[in-house]
């Protein structure tokens, strides 16, 4: 069954978790602006980021989420290194086939591209000129509907503006395209919107599910009362563990796995995950914890 039936039908999907935080706790420089894609400049970093997703896809992950993150031309060019972004981008989804195949689950497992703010994620303000935005949105989804990637996952947007001019043309590739909202309290993206009207709007698209990620636990539980009320879509969740703030829990396998569980109970959860500070062992906890292993 594909990713794209299992979402319809809304049965628990399970992705990866944290892959910039895992890099750094092993030993890769991840500075910005190229952040994770360091890991695909040295043999070293590839072999890593390799095991990573190997740990993922023996964890029970359903998909597996190539380190694309920041493999845009629009993040590349600050390094001149634009002429890259097609090749890097490939590259980053064949590491994670590669993987997947080593753990001897490629035929459960797929991988989802990521599609990341072409800015800051937890700067709104940075958000560039539409015109610009669908040019470099353009030109990575290209690269990764050619790399044959089996979904997109469009993460943290931090504006509606941005999320409905990247699943505009995710959409166009007929793959499934799930949408994740960064969102601060109170029911708002960090731009200031109204979480509520930028799942309605973005909703009218149709993408496969609407996600809230890179927020701490209790964030992300007061803003999914918002986004169940504003969807019939299948929603879900993947926090932040990274004490960024003092508000941020850091939270061990099991802690994370009991929140994750009341939100499957009280908001009907289809797609749950791992953000920032995440592991594999937090992946494997949820696995046991939805009954599969």
């Amino acid at each position: 069954m594909t990713i794209a039936d299992r979402l319809e039908k809304k049965e628990i999907i399970l992705l990866d978790g944290a892959t910039g935080s895992e890099l750094e706790s092993r030993g890769v420089s991840v500075m910005l602006p190229l952040w994770s894609t360091i890991a695909l400049l040295t043999n070293e970093g590839r072999k890593i980021l390799n095991d990573i997703h190997f740990e993922y896809a023996k964890s029970g992950a359903d998909i597996v989420t190539a380190n694309t993150f920041r493999t845009n031309y629009r993040t590349l060019k600050k390094e001149s290194m634009e002429s890259q972004a097609r090749n890097l981008t490939l590259e980053a989804v064949e590491i994670a086939r590669r993987a997947i195949d080593r753990a001897g689950a490629g035929e459960q497992v797929s991988v989802a591209g990521s599609v990341a703010p072409a800015e800051d994620c937890y700067h709104p303000e940075k958000v560039p000129p539409d015109i610009e935005l669908r040019d470099d949105h353009r030109r990575h989804i290209d690269h990764l509907y050619e790399a044959n990637v089996d979904c997109f996952l469009i993460e943290t947007m931090n504006t509606l503006r941005e999320a409905l001019i990247a699943v505009e043309y995710a959409i166009q590739t007929e793959l499934p395209v799930m949408v994740s909202f960064i969102t601060q309290k109170d029911g708002k993206l960090l731009s200031g919107e109204s979480l509520e009207e930028s799942v309605y709007a973005v909703s009218l698209l149709q993408p496969a599910a609407i996600l809230l990620n890179c927020s701490d636990t209790g964030t992300i539980q007061e803003n999914l009362t918002v986004v169940q009320k504003a969807t019939d879509l299948p929603i879900g969740a993947y926090a932040n563990i990274l004490p960024l703030q003092k508000s941020f829990p850091v939270l061990p396998p099991d802690a994370y796995a009991e929140t994750v569980q009341q939100w499957l109970e009280q908001f009907k959860l289809t797609v749950i995950g791992g953000c920032c500070g995440t592991t594999p062992k937090h992946i494997a906890r949820l696995n046991q914890m939805v009954g599969r292993n």
